[in-house]
């Protein structure tokens, strides 16, 4: 067996995967202090506002960090050719992002109100778009350090990016009493204070600067993805905007910390994806296909586990750490899980397909990607008003697993990797029936004791069956 794990892809995998839940779950770890100070409305402001904003970062960053990666790859030997790489990118971005916040605020009316409903652009919208407007620029530099598979430094920027944005929102939140403005707020100055310290730091790195040769070919390459990247989003975030519209803003609140629960998984399932496609690069283009596989199987079932682990306690840790209004979030954990798990599944089938530079691949991904958009939009609006906040998880669950299934079909066009296929798809959906023993009606005490059991027997049935890989992941 190749010694896969051994240094990048374990110490990068885990370095983005710890990492990811510092900045992207900062949510998650800060439930207990914002639900304590945040109402259920109040929460429901964050959730639209964020999804809303996660659509508008698609369009400032065009899907330039992808062609950042991936053509690194083809530069890596050339310093003078990767430094105006980056430059052309960063400055482009930059003046991206600049100009379509001037146009979104001039014409927010009709731009961006129609999808807020009971929120109101200013303050919350406009300080959302203050973090839109600066992140890119430093989404960017961590996209460099990913290309250049630098864990270490890319920990360091976000550790210090997390405990500046934490710090921050407990002043706002705990200590001035601001609320929403201030969770919001706080991340909108972090996102500046970021913009500047990338420009200082990244500076020496890059050609400021646009070369319209490198950027008409990284365009080349992105913009076919833009649809894509916006049909991911999309499928992400539409729930909670449709929830707002046909139910309230308060039920989005409660829908949205389920769903950052459930998320965790989509966190550590990215973080990994993060430092596998530089890995994945390099095995192709030394032509060793064999442990891709493998390894898919052994991340998939790890990510069904740990999928199974937060539909199990769930319920009890929302008991715990929130007030009696946000209880009724669990109930979407374990669809949004293993939604998550499917979406790492699609990581695997989707990374043949980005890595064809021709651009075949980033024409005929779309096409899947947009179709599950546009089913996730229907089953939204056929399922949330039937089934309230399960049905707006049903309907991310159902489209993810439409997706993957799609994918399994195509992806081999683009490069003969032989993954178990049946069984990366089969896995997660055998933990999924497992993991509805969370929706019997047991005793409190009872339910959580035979939870506990189930759950041990099952890790240590795992842990059999995947025993020779884990005892080489933890030798190394």
């Amino acid at each position: 067996m190749e010694k896969i794990f051994k240094s990048k892809i374990l110490r990068n995998s885990g370095i983005y995967s710890i990492l990811n839940l510092f900045q992207k779950g900062i949510n998650f770890l800060l439930i207990p202090v914002l639900t304590a100070y945040l109402t259920t409305y109040d929460y429901g402001v964050i959730a639209v506002v964020t999804a809303v904003n996660a659509v508008l970062n698609v369009f400032y960053l065009l899907s330039l960090n992808g062609s950042l990666n991936r053509f690194y790859y083809e530069y890596q030997n050339d310093d003078v050719k990767v430094k105006k790489l980056f430059g052309t990118i960063v400055t482009f971005v930059f003046l991206v992002s600049m100009f379509l916040s001037l146009f979104i605020v001039i014409g927010h009316r009709w731009i961006i109100d129609p999808f807020l409903n009971n929120v109101a652009f200013f303050p919350y919208m406009m300080l959302a778009m203050i973090s839109a407007m600066f992140n890119p620029t430093f989404s960017i530099f961590q996209s460099t350090l990913q290309a250049k598979q630098q864990g270490k430094r890319f920990g360091k920027n976000n550790v210090m990016f997390f405990l500046t944005n934490i710090t921050f929102l407990l002043l706002s939140v705990v200590v001035f009493n601001l609320g929403v403005k201030g969770v919001l707020g706080s991340l909108a100055l972090t996102n500046i204070i970021f913009f500047i310290y990338t420009l200082s730091s990244f500076g020496k790195e890059i050609d400021f600067g646009i070369d319209f040769k490198i950027l008409k070919s990284s365009l080349k390459y992105s913009l076919p993805l833009l649809p894509h990247s916006l049909s991911g989003v999309v499928t992400n975030v539409i729930d909670k905007i449709f929830i707002n519209s046909l139910m309230t803003t308060s039920f989005a609140g409660i829908y949205n910390i389920g769903n950052t629960f459930g998320s965790i998984v989509f966190l550590i399932a990215s973080g990994v994806n993060q430092a596998f496609i530089p890995w994945f690069n390099e095995q192709i283009k030394k032509d060793k296909y064999n442990e891709i596989p493998r390894k898919a199987i052994l991340l998939i079932t790890l990510y069904s586990v740990i999928a199974l682990g937060l539909s199990f306690f769930g319920k009890e840790i929302i008991y715990f750490v929130t007030p009696d209004t946000y209880h009724e979030a669990w109930e979407v954990i374990p669809f949004i899980a293993y939604a998550f798990v499917f979406h790492g599944v699609y990581y695997f089938f989707s990374a043949p397909i980005f890595y064809d530079i021709t651009g075949k691949g980033n024409r005929i991904l779309p096409f899947f990607t947009i179709s599950a958009a546009i089913l996730n939009i229907i089953l939204n609006l056929i399922l949330i008003p039937k089934y309230g906040i399960i049905g707006a998880s049903l309907a991310t669950l159902i489209s993810k697993f439409i997706l993957i299934i799609s994918l399994s079909f195509v992806y081999n066009r683009f490069l003969k990797i032989k993954y178990k296929k049946l069984s990366m798809i089969f896995i997660p959906l055998v933990f999924l029936v497992i993991s509805l023993i969370s929706y019997y009606p047991f005793d409190f005490y009872n339910g959580l004791f035979l939870k506990i059991t189930a759950f041990i027997i099952i890790l240590t049935i795992t842990a059999w069956c995947f025993k020779k890989d884990l005892k080489s992941l933890l030798k190394q």
